[in-house]
C-alpha cells in the first residue's frame, strides 16, 4: 500500500485554507463566480492584513450577494476556529435573519470543520470551534447588546437599515480591534443608508485610490450566468428599462423620488398623437375604467357645497394590438363633479343614470371600477343594471402600490397613451401626472413599497390665469387600465374580437362582447 506523503497533504490543506476560490469550489463545492470573488477577496484581505477598512457590495437582485457573504463568513470561521474570533451580521428584520442563518448553516458543516460546527439561539449564533457569527436585527426596537465584532461587522440590506441605529448600536462593536466593516445591499433611492455609504466611501477612494465600493452590473452576472441575462432582458421588455424596479434592483441605479412619479420623460411617453374622441368608431374595441368620488349633498340644489371635492371619472380606452401586448389609448372620459349617485333633480340626472347611458354609448368590453369606500354602492348598482363585465377593485395600500408599478410598466413600454392636451380635460390629466409625488416604504421592494399620490393642497394655474386645485381622479381612473391588463395576462379577462361563420344569428353580439 503506497505511503501518503504528509508534507504534500499539509501543502494541499494549506492551499485550501489560504484560497477562498479553492475553499468555495473544493470544500463547499459551490464555486463563486468571478464577480463574487473580486469583492469577497478584497474584504478577506482587509480582515487578514489591513483591519479597519470599510467596503460596500452592491449586487443586482438575486445575483448571489447573500451567497457571497455566507461563503466568506464560513471561510473566516474555518480559518479562525481556534481563536475567539467574532463576526456580527445585521439584517433589518428577523425574517431575513432566518433566511441568512439557514444559508450559513449549510456552509459550516464541511470536512475542514471536523465536526466542530455548532449553533445556538438568543441571540442566534453559528460557529466553528471557538469562532462564531452572531446575528442581530437592525430594527430600532430589537435587542442587540453585549456583542463584539473583533473580526468583521456585516450590515446587510443597507438600503433598509436605519443609519442612526447602525451608528449608535453596531458601529462601536468594531472598536476593540478596529475591525473591518462590510455593507451590502441592493440600490433603492438616493436618500437611503446604502447610497449615503456609497457616496462616503467613494470620496475616500478618490483620496487614497483604495477600492472600497464594488457595484456588480447585470452584464457581469450575464457573463457568468446567461440565464440571468435572459431574465433581465425579459423584465426590460415587459416593464421598460426605466421602470423603478428594473432600474434599481437589476441595474443598480437609484430612484430619485424628488423628481415625481411622472417626470417629463415619462409624460412624453404617455402623450398620444390622437385627439379626443366624442363617439365610438364602428368596430373598435374598448374598455372602461371608473374612479368614484363622493357626492355633494347640495348637488340637487344646483350648487356645490364642497367645490374642491374630487371628480368621478369614467375613462374610455381604445384597445389595439401591439408587439408585446395590447396598446391602451384613452379617447374620452365622463367627468362628474359631486352629482348625487342615485338621486336625480330637475335638470340634473343621477350619476348612475349618466354612467349607464355613457357606457351604453361606448359599449366597452369591461368596466374596471374602484369599489373602495364610496365607490362600493355605485359598483353594486352598476352590477345590477349594466349587464356586462364589471370588475370591482378594492383598494388597499399594497394593491395601489402594485397598480402603480403595473401602470408604469404600461407607460415605459409604450402601451399607454392619453389624448393630446388640447382640451381642458386633457390638460388637467397631464397636470395631475406632473404633480404626482411618490415615496418608497422602507424594508420593501419597489413592487410593494410604492406610495403615490397628489399632495392634498396642490394647485395649478389654468391657461386663462385662474388657479384651480389639482386632484388625482383622472390619473387614478387612467391607471386602472393596468388592472385590466393584469387580468388579461392571467386569462381572467378577454380583450379582442372574434367572428363566426356558423353561428350567424348572434355573430354581431359575439363580435361585440367576447
Amino acid at each position: 500500500m503506497p505511503m501518503i506523503d504528509s508534507r504534500e497533504s499539509v501543502a494541499q490543506l494549506r492551499n485550501l485554507l489560504t484560497s477562498l476560490p479553492l475553499f468555495s469550489a473544493l470544500v463547499l463545492q459551490t464555486p463563486l463566480h468571478p464577480y463574487q470573488l473580486e469583492a469577497a477577496n478584497a474584504v478577506l484581505d482587509a480582515c487578514l492584513h489591513h483591519p479597519g477598512g470599510e467596503f460596500l457590495l452592491v449586487f443586482p437582485r438575486q445575483s448571489g450577494k447573500d451567497e457571497t457573504i455566507a461563503q466568506l463568513t464560513a471561510y473566516l470561521l474555518t480559518l479562525f476556529q481556534r481563536t475567539e474570533a467574532r463576526i456580527v451580521h445585521v439584517y433589518p428584520t428577523r425574517q431575513q435573519i432566518a433566511v441568512g442563518t439557514a444559508r450559513l448553516l449549510r456552509h459550516v458543516h464541511h470536512p475542514l470543520a471536523a465536526g466542530r460546527a455548532w449553533s445556538k439561539c438568543d441571540p442566534i449564533r453559528i460557529g466553528i470551534g471557538q469562532a462564531h457569527c452572531t446575528f442581530f436585527s437592525g430594527h430600532p426596537h430589537a435587542r442587540a447588546e453585549g456583542a463584539t465584532a473583533n473580526l468583521l461587522l456585516i450590515i446587510n440590506e443597507a438600503q433598509d437599515q436605519d443609519e442612526r441605529v447602525i451608528e449608535r448600536r453596531f458601529t462601536p462593536m468594531r472598536a476593540s480591534t478596529n475591525a473591518t466593516a462590510l455593507y451590502a445591499g441592493t440600490v433603492r433611492t438616493t436618500a437611503d443608508f446604502l447610497w449615503r455609504t456609497k457616496t462616503r466611501l467613494e470620496r475616500l477612494e478618490a483620496q487614497d485610490g483604495v477600492r472600497r465600493v464594488f457595484v456588480v452590473t447585470p452584464e457581469q452576472v450575464r457573463q457568468a450566468n446567461p440565464a440571468y441575462g435572459r431574465f433581465v432582458d425579459e423584465q426590460v421588455r415587459l416593464k421598460g428599462r426605466q421602470h423603478p424596479a428594473v432600474k434599481s434592483e437589476l441595474f443598480c441605479e437609484p430612484i430619485d423620488t424628488l423628481t415625481g412619479l411622472f417626470p417629463p420623460r415619462r409624460i412624453a411617453l404617455m402623450t398620444g398623437h390622437h385627439a379626443r374622441q366624442y363617439a365610438p368608431t364602428p368596430g373598435q374595441t374598448c374598455v372602461a375604467t371608473l374612479d368614484v368620488a363622493g357626492q355633494d349633498e347640495s348637488a340637487t340644489a344646483g350648487t356645490l357645497k364642497r367645490p374642491s371635492r374630487d371628480y368621478t371619472v369614467c375613462t374610455i380606452f381604445q384597445v389595439t394590438s401591439g408587439p408585446i401586448g395590447p396598446i391602451y389609448r384613452a379617447v374620452d372620459a365622463l367627468i362628474d363633479h359631486g352629482s348625487r349617485h342615485f338621486q336625480s333633480a330637475p335638470g340634473i340626472p343621477a350619476l348612475l343614470d349618466r354612467l349607464i347611458a355613457y357606457l351604453n354609448l361606448w359599449q366597452p368590453l369591461a368596466l374596471i371600477a374602484d369599489a373602495s369606500g364610496v365607490g362600493q354602492g355605485l359598483c353594486d348598482a352598476l352590477a345590477h343594471t349594466w349587464r356586462r363585465q364589471l370588475v370591482a377593485l378594492q383598494f388597499t395600500g399594497a394593491r395601489k402600490s402594485a397598480l402603480g408599478n403595473e401602470f408604469i410598466a404600461l407607460v415605459e413600454t409604450g402601451r399607454f397613451q392619453y389624448w393630446t392636451p388640447d382640451d381642458p380635460d386633457g390638460w388637467m390629466f397631464y397636470e395631475q401626472c406632473r404633480f404626482c409625488a411618490y415615496e418608497l416604504q422602507e424594508g420593501l421592494p419597489p413592487e410593494r413599497a410604492l406610495r403615490w399620490y397628489v399632495p392634498p393642497y396642490a394647485t395649478t394655474m389654468r391657461p386663462d390665469g385662474t388657479t384651480v386645485p389639482v386632484h388625482d381622479d383622472q390619473l387614478m381612473s387612467a391607471a386602472l387600465v393596468a388592472e385590466a391588463d393584469r387580468l388579461r395576462r392571467q386569462g381572467r379577462l378577454f380583450i379582442g374580437r372574434c367572428a363566426s361563420e356558423v353561428i350567424t344569428p348572434i355573430r354581431r353580439e359575439v363580435e361585440r362582447w367576447m
